[in-house]
């Protein structure tokens, strides 16, 4: 059931959920699936939440479709590649509960919302030289999925532009200009979604199925409480009673003043819709919530693109094919390069954070891509393509000097740069940045090519967008337990009080183990805490 928040007095429920993303869609199936009353409460106009526009991938070690493909995964494996990829910030206890819940998550999911996701047994983990990293199979993508099935609930589900295409495609044909784009136009006058939207709308079905009341325009302002325990949630045209509350609405990238006072870098830019504020956060820490990791983000090297809004807001794009394929370089003010390009977007857009204690700035922002006629001909450059007028966010000219001033960027400093990515390119080597030596960075590179991940910048003319410091989200959050159960400032838990995904100090910490890890740790711990509370409850689940 959808409706509208209007009303001053609502319903008692056993659980409530703010937030109608993946991660809070799973508690909330959990949750009534064992028979408790949900609701889930949406702040913006439409569910989904940032992972209706997200890939919509899982990142879950030892996933059962894995043995489907004939792969093997190790628990052990997992947890060392998992321990370095956390920093040893994350407890062992809660890196196993992931391990171990991840696959039953994803087939609890499966039998009891037909939520169908593959594996991609060719798609590395974003460290795959690493101790315990995989080289494919760990990250599970969703099958399309015939929004039809929805209803009248379709029209609820947050809206994504882009051709409905699915990720296992994406990785075999790569590159924009090579997309079959008649079918993609095909599928979506069918009604097929993809990626994130294939993600959500099933679990929305699985809701309506379970009588779970799936509510929009529902702000969630402060938590009600007795005794020290969470009874319910308030807001503006608001006021629901519940034994339990789980907190899964995002976390803080739209909040300015957040950002400002946690982040240990500048966002320029977000690819996510402009509702996470956090909200959930600021209204868990009110009440004594211990908070982790607030300094940590997704980060990811994005382009502004005017004209491309969510929600009435300037959004973001992330880079991706655009600086890891051949013929392109990112440099600085100076003309420098400082980063190997094709390094997963989470860690190298930490090198544009580099602060000068002289200058009092930062080094590397801003920041520009630079590439040539020969890419922009064989690949595109996000919806442009060669022979189009350059629209006014693609700075172009005839020569590396001339576009250096139209950068006001060092021209020698560009020139020099340029000339030895290039002597390198040819021959297949980065000697400063090592691009291309990774199986991570020749996969995301173009595989019809000499060199996957290099190709020389020669061809005139040339061009450059600025590449700015974004986040998908933030990771920072209210710290929980292995089952998702918030603790205080002294690590005792909140009575009635559950939280996941990026509401929570993401388990992952500093790092991003692979394609789907925002996703699919925050639904594992989704999951936990919805067990958790249907035991708060006394009810029996029905999982295994």
């Amino acid at each position: 059931m959808r409706v509208w928040c209007g009303i001053p007095d609502g319903p008692d429920f056993d659980v409530v959920v703010v937030g109608s993303g993946a991660i809070g869609l799973t508690a909330a199936i959990t949750a009534a699936d064992a028979g408790a009353r949900v609701a889930v409460l949406e702040k913006a106009d439409y569910l989904g939440g940032t992972s209706a526009v997200s890939g919509g991938m899982f990142w879950v070690p030892m996933n059962s479709r894995m043995a489907e493909l004939g792969v093997t995964d190790d628990r052990d494996d997992a947890l060392r590649y998992l321990r370095a990829v956390t920093a040893g910030r994350t407890a062992d206890d809660v890196l196993l509960a992931l391990i171990d819940r991840g696959p039953e998550m994803v087939d609890f999911l499966e039998r009891r919302a037909g939520l169908r996701m593959a594996a991609m047994d060719n798609f590395p983990d974003y460290h795959p030289e690493w101790d315990g990293a995989h080289t494919g199979g760990r990250s599970l993508d969703p099958e399309p999925y015939d929004i039809t099935q929805l209803g009248g609930l379709a029209e609820s589900l947050r809206p994504d532009l882009r051709p409905p295409f699915t990720m296992r495609e994406y990785e075999e044909w790569r590159i924009f200009t090579r997309f079959p784009t008649d079918e993609l136009r095909r599928r979506a006058d069918a009604g097929l979604v993809a990626r994130g939207r294939a993600l959500v709308a099933p679990l929305i079905k699985a809701c309506a199925d379970l009588g779970v009341t799936l509510a929009t325009g529902c702000g969630v302002e402060r938590l009600r409480t007795s005794d020290g325990a969470v009874t319910g949630v308030e807001g503006a045209y608001l006021d629901v009673r519940a034994r339990v509350v789980v907190l899964a609405c995002g976390g803080f990238e739209w909040s300015p003043e957040m950002v400002d006072n946690y982040l240990s870098g500048p966002v320029h830019g977000s690819c996510s819709p402009p509702h996470n504020t956090g909200d959930g956060i600021r209204m868990a820490a009110k009440l004594g919530a211990g908070l982790g990791s607030m300094r940590e983000a997704w980060w990811g090297p994005m382009v502004l693109v005017p004209g491309d809004e969510t929600d009435g807001a300037q959004t973001a794009t992330l880079l991706r094919f655009e600086r890891t394929g051949p013929h392109s370089v990112i440099v600085n003010r100076n003309g420098r390069r400082f980063v190997n390009e094709a390094h997963n977007y989470n860690d190298m857009t930490k090198a544009f954070h580099l602060f000068d204690p002289g200058a009092y700035d930062y080094t590397n922002l801003p920041a520009y891509l630079i590439f040539d006629e020969r890419h922009l001909r064989e690949y595109g450059f996000l919806a442009h393509r060669a022979g189009r007028p350059t629209p006014p966010w693609i700075h172009s000219a005839p020569s590396l000097a001339d576009l250096a001033e139209a950068l006001e960027v060092d021209t020698a400093g560009l020139t020099a740069t340029v000339e030895r990515f290039n002597d390198g390119a040819r021959a297949g080597v980065d000697p400063d940045f090592h691009r291309g030596e990774s199986a991570y960075d020749r996969y995301w590179g173009d595989q019809h090519a000499p060199h996957p991940a290099l190709g020389p910048v020669e061809t005139p003319p040339f061009y450059a967008v600025e590449v700015v410091s974004g986040v998908i989200g933030t990771k920072g959050g209210v710290l929980t337990d292995r089952d998702g159960q918030v603790l205080d400032a002294f690590g005792e838990p909140i009575p009635g009080l559950y939280a996941a995904g990026n509401t929570s100090a993401h388990p992952m910490g500093p790092g991003y183990p692979g394609a789907g890890a925002t996703l699919g740790p925050g639904a594992t711990m989704a999951y936990a805490a919805g067990l958790a509370a249907v035991r708060h409850l006394g009810l029996t689940t029905t999982r295994g």
